[in-house]
Order: structure tokens, then C-alpha cells, then sequence
């Protein structure tokens, strides 16, 4: 009996999987209502356990195989070596970032437990850390101790010693390594692993205690994304919710993945665009991708900044021995369109995110990239600022939105 089941199964059972996938295939619109619904409910914790199960995106930032040699979906082989893969998850309730992180302007967002239909197998957050964790290079399946730092032990939050149970004592251990370069790396994870009720319970606690620690620090740590790690789905089966991109020229990457998944699976997915917060209050934005032709992408610049150093200058408005971080733009970096105003940022924000000057006025969130952009918009008197020798930004400046940046000539006080 169960040999004669096994054989038929192909023949009975796989037509009519196909067809209601096929029959199934939802409009961009559809798909657009489900994104936004996810990103704006802002529950502390779902009926089937953490709030990572019915609210927030999930969203994983993607570069395509030059070669073709794997599928962007699919776990990569650190990936597979570790069980987890990596992940960041956002939400309207001050869970933001500015870009999906890794340099990456497409990916797709990952369809939440409470929301994955048979036969499709959702996937389970292992671990979450308030803020980029470098969780390649951690054991434990990516949530525990991190390899990159010599003197101290990274254990998941529940099993510090004192145990961290909470945001505030999160918020402390993070803080206790504000001055030093491995503070992302030094933090640890809250553990969302087992299964049992009383688990669940354990889990949903941690989870709700990632949102508190992250709306904590998110005004300070806006220009870095969350990280999760998240047990690997089985070879094309990942519930992928969306494919997405978030600049013109990761657009086509975008479409190509959502071919070839389509290829591999015979599942449908839309795309949606993705405007990230550009400020640590700020909303993301989603949209149905438009029809219109895409527009040819700027080259690349291989570097935006030609030097950036720290000066302290008397500043009429915020006083004396300002600190003033003196940038020059490279060639290429003056002629950058809107798209790659992202990129710029990220190169000056690399360099400079760790010093003691700009940590000191880190309560200004967005300041300084408002400024940036600002010299890279305002004309004065005819000249376009983005000409000028140096662009002075100054940390300790307040945020203001773009319109009052340009009124005040990029030095808002």
C-alpha cells in the first residue's frame, strides 16, 4: 500500500500544486497592501508567539552571482556551514535604517511565519541583535561569540554572565563600548531558539526586548540595519514575500532574481520598490514597480572622497574650537546624481562613524548627511556649493529637513 501511494504521488499530487500556484499569482497592488500592512503593524507580540511573526519586514540585501553559480535565495555556503543565514528586520515604529546594508540596492523581504501557506515551510529567527552584529564571523549558528574580538566573550544575551534579560542592560553593555572600534561586535544577541510553549514565551519576551533596545539607539546607529539570524530554508523553498530594489540601477538585478526564481520554483513574485527612512524618524515608502523604461545608470565612482579630516574652527553660531569635519569630494564625487548620494555617505560614515568627534554629537541622527546632501544641492549665488574646495560639516549642527538645510546654506544652527 504505501509503495503503490509513494509511486502515485507524482502523478496525483504535483498538477494540483502547480495549478493553484499558478492560479494564485497576486497583483503587485495586492502584494504592495501586504508589505505596508507588515511595516506599519506595530504589535509587541503576535498569537503564535514573537511580534518577527506577523509584523515588520523581513528583508535580505542581495548581490547576484557574476557567474551564476547560485541563486540569491538559497543559503550561501557560510550560510550552510552555520545552519543560519542573515537577515535584517524593520519596521515603522522607530526600527529604521537608511539602505539594506552590504552595499546592496535590491533583495527581497521574506514572507513571515504567520503568513506562509502549505505547502510552503516558513523559517524561524534564531537570534536578533539591535544593530549589524557581523554574525559570519560568530559560533553558536551565527548568534553567540564573535571571532574578531580577542578580550572579551559574546555569548547570546540570556547566557552573559550577568545574564541580559532586558533593553536596558543591553543598552548599557552596548554603551560600555561606545569609545571602541568593535562595539557592533562586541554586543550580543537575544536567543530566540526552541520550540516548546514555555520556549515561546522565552522568545517572544526577547523579541520584544530587540524592539525596545533598538528604538533606543536607533537615532545614533540609524545609518546601520538590524541583523537576525534565521535557520535555512531547504534548497528553493524559501517563502519569499517580494523581490525589491531600492535604487534605478538595482532594478534589473531585481528582475532577474524574480525570473529565476519563477524558473526554479514555478512561483510568481512582484516587485516593489523601497524607499528607505532617510532620516532616524523618517518612514520608508513602497511602490509597484513602473512600466516606464529604466533610466541608464551613473557609473560608479571608485571613490567619493578624496580626503576628510578633522579641524576645529570658531563658528559664529555654535561657538569656539568648533569641531568641523573638512571633506573634499573627489572629481567624480562632485558629479554624483541622487542615486548614489547613498554610496557617498557610506564611504564618509565608514571612515568617520568610530571617531570620538562624531559620537560626541551622535544624538543629531541624520545632521551630517543632511548637510552633505545639502552641498550636493544648493546653488548660492549662481556657484553650485558642491564646487567649493572643502564642504565644512559640522557634527554638533541640529537636523533640519532638506528645505530649511538649503535656506540655512547647509549650516543649520
Amino acid at each position: 500500500m504505501k509503495t503503490t501511494f509513494v509511486k502515485l504521488l507524482p502523478c496525483l499530487v504535483f498538477p494540483v500544486l502547480l495549478q493553484p500556484l499558478a492560479a494564485s499569482a497576486e497583483s503587485c497592488a495586492e502584494t504592495l497592501k501586504t508589505v505596508e500592512s507588515l511595516y506599519n503593524t506595530t504589535v509587541d507580540r503576535c498569537r503564535s508567539g514573537p511580534a518577527s511573526n506577523c509584523s515588520g519586514l523581513l528583508i535580505r540585501g542581495t548581490h547576484r552571482s557574476p557567474d551564476g553559480k547560485y541563486d540569491v535565495w538559497n543559503p550561501s555556503p557560510t550560510a550552510v556551514q552555520k545552519g543560519t543565514f542573515a537577515a535584517s528586520w524593520m519596521r515603522a515604529d522607530g526600527i529604521s535604517y537608511e539602505d539594506p546594508g552590504l552595499r546592496t540596492n535590491n533583495g527581497y523581504l521574506i514572507t513571515p511565519f504567520d503568513r506562509v501557506d502549505k505547502p510552503e515551510t516558513p523559517v524561524h529567527v534564531y537570534c536578533a541583535f539591535p544593530n549589524d552584529a557581523w554574525t559570519d564571523f560568530r559560533d553558536d549558528q551565527g548568534c553567540g561569540d564573535n571571532e574578531r574580538t580577542s578580550s572579551t566573550q559574546e555569548p547570546v544575551c540570556q547566557a552573559m554572565q550577568p545574564p541580559i534579560n532586558d533593553a536596558k542592560a543591553w543598552v548599557a553593555l552596548f554603551k560600555k563600548y561606545q569609545s571602541d572600534k568593535q562595539q557592533n561586535l562586541r554586543q550580543c544577541g537575544f536567543d530566540m531558539r526552541g520550540r516548546s510553549a514555555k520556549d515561546n514565551d522565552n522568545r517572544t519576551v526577547a523579541f520584544e526586548q530587540f524592539i525596545k533596545a533598538r528604538q533606543v539607539i536607533n537615532s545614533r546607529e540609524f545609518q546601520t540595519q538590524t541583523e537576525l539570524r534565521l535557520g535555512n530554508p531547504k534548497t528553493d523553498e524559501l517563502p519569499i514575500l517580494a523581490f525589491f530594489y531600492s535604487e534605478p540601477r538595482g532594478l534589473e538585478d531585481a528582475k532577474k532574481n524574480a525570473a529565476d526564481y519563477k524558473a526554479k520554483t514555478g512561483k510568481e513574485r512582484n516587485i516593489v520598490k523601497i524607499d528607505f527612512p532617510k532620516t532616524p524618524n523618517g518612514k520608508a515608502r513602497f511602490s509597484c514597480v513602473s512600466t516606464a523604461p529604466t533610466p541608464p545608470a551613473t557609473p560608479y565612482c571608485d571613490k567619493y572622497i578624496a580626503s576628510s579630516n578633522w579641524i576645529q574652527r570658531d563658528d559664529p553660531k555654535l561657538g569656539k574650537d568648533t569641531w568641523t569635519l573638512e571633506v573634499v569630494p573627489t572629481d567624480c564625487g562632485r558629479k554624483i546624481s541622487d542615486e548614489q548620494t547613498d554610496r557617498m555617505w557610506a564611504e564618509l560614515y565608514n571612515k568617520h562613524k568610530d571617531d570620538q568627534q562624531w559620537r560626541q554629537y551622535s544624538q543629531n541622527g541624520g545632521s551630517m548627511r543632511r548637510q552633505m546632501v545639502c552641498h550636493l544641492t544648493l546653488v548660492d549665488d549662481g556657484r553650485p556649493v558642491r564646487n567649493k574646495p572643502e564642504w565644512n560639516l559640522e557634527p554638533a549642527r541640529p537636523y533640519v529637513d532638506h528645505e530649511m538645510a538649503l535656506k540655512m546654506k547647509c549650516n543649520p544652527y
